[in-house]
């Protein structure tokens, strides 16, 4: 049993919540920032998050989703499988976006991307709350 948040998963899956959490929260901070017209902090503030959230994903997600793969949990595969795509969607488009933007002054091209970026925003929510809830089926 692991401590901390005080449930029966693995230690590796406490620590992909909590970094998830993490991203979370810099995804809410990168909020407010843009909200300010604080584009170039907004960009590095986003920049931080995505990187945390791959982080989790390569070192903590993957190796613990190979081994859920034949689970026999009610509603939890098309729960796992939704989260899969967004987290894939998520990762897609951070990238692009952020390829795009490469630490440079916020240009037309930035503002450009605001839908995209919204829709991110709105995709990565989605998506952490849908481990959220993974992560409490499976370890309660």
């Amino acid at each position: 049993m692991s401590n901390l948040f005080r449930t029966t998963a693995p230690l590796a899956s406490e620590i992909s919540m909590f970094i998830q959490l993490l991203a979370f929260c810099v995804l809410i901070i990168g909020f407010i920032v843009v909200k300010r017209n604080l584009f170039k902090i907004h960009g590095a503030v986003m920049f931080s998050a995505a990187l945390l959230n791959i982080i989790s994903v390569l070192f903590y997600m993957i190796p613990s989703a190979l081994d859920l793969v034949d689970t026999s949990i009610p509603g939890f595969n098309i729960l796992f499988r939704t989260h899969i795509l967004l987290g894939i969607c998520v990762i897609g488009l951070s990238g692009y976006i952020l390829l795009d933007w490469r630490f440079q002054e916020p240009g037309s091209t930035c503002f450009q991307n605001k839908k995209w970026m919204l829709g991110l925003a709105l995709t990565w929510t989605a998506q952490i709350i849908l481990g959220i809830l993974l992560f409490m089926r499976l370890y309660q």
